[in-house]
């Protein structure tokens, strides 16, 4: 058995979920900003970030599902 219960992550899954908040209200507030807009480039790089523990939460939940 190396799935763990889903009780036992629900801590996990509730970070998934405020990531992914975080990700579409910076989307948001992205799409409002002009291209070249020094505040639309620091929004990016927090999408990136979030992005990327978002991606790290998902790979400890599910693991690397047909990573080779």
């Amino acid at each position: 058995m190396t799935e763990q219960l889903p009780l036992l992550v629900w801590e996990k899954h509730a970070a998934h979920y405020r990531l992914q908040e975080k990700r579409e209200q910076l989307l948001n507030r992205i799409a409002k900003l002009k291209p070249k807009a020094m505040k639309r480039i620091e929004l990016e790089i927090q999408l990136r970030e979030s992005t990327r523990q978002q991606m790290a939460i998902e790979n400890e939940l599910y693991g690397r599902r047909g990573a080779r």
